[in-house]
């Protein structure tokens, strides 16, 4: 039963854990560094998108180094009051799970002078603290995307709804001349058997004046 109630605990602890920022390490110029890391219920792609939006609309622009997204003298107050170099490692969290990823960050005051627990404690909280705060910034993102997306699918079927009305409505007229064509044509076929009629009449009076 004490075991029982030791896993229960266990359990329960973990998943109060699940899902918050954690302190990580992560290789970098084949050495390892300290980092913070976090996993977030959405694809790696829906991630990615996600903080590149984020930072180009602050007005940062990424760069690459040895896999990483690289953002240079960035200012966050949630980081602190000073200007971090922020490293990104996106990747998936497994080959099966494509809904999950894993986000790593490492912050540099510079020069690739990685801050850790040792030379700045607070400052590495606050960044656990920021990337909790990355689920809802990610979830935010893939709403608007889905918006946008059903708004272009919601255009297009208006699109092709307003078509079908136009041709709805090419078609009636088609069918008002078609009826005023065939009404018309049977008028004229009344004209035409009446004159039918006359030349036959006049034909066979022209026959009749033959002499035997």
């Amino acid at each position: 039963m004490k075991r029982l109630y030791m896993l229960a605990a266990g359990l329960f602890i973990a998943a109060l854990t699940f899902g918050q920022a954690r302190n990580a390490t992560a290789e970098y110029n084949k050495q390892i560094k300290p980092a913070v890391a976090i996993e977030i219920p959405f694809s790696e792609k829906t991630v990615g998108n996600a903080i590149e939006d984020k930072m180009t609309r602050m007005g940062y622009k990424s760069s690459n180094s040895k896999g990483f997204m690289v953002y240079k003298s960035v200012r966050l107050s949630e980081l602190g009051s000073g200007s971090y170099d922020l490293y990104y490692d996106i990747s998936r969290v497994s080959k099966k799970d494509k809904g999950t990823t894993t986000v790593t960050l490492m912050l540099s005051t510079g020069f690739e002078s990685f801050i850790g627990d040792t030379t700045d404690a607070t400052v590495m909280d606050n960044a656990k603290t920021y990337l909790n705060g990355l689920k809802d910034m990610v979830a935010a993102y893939d709403l608007e995307q889905q918006i946008t997306e059903q708004e272009d699918v919601v255009k297009k079927a208006d699109k092709k709804y307003n078509n079908l009305v136009d041709d709805a409505n090419d078609l009636q007229k088609k069918k008002r001349k078609i009826e005023e064509d065939i009404e018309k044509n049977i008028k004229d076929q009344k004209s035409q058997q009446d004159e039918q009629t006359k030349q036959k009449q006049v034909l066979n009076t022209l026959r009749g004046q033959r002499k035997a």
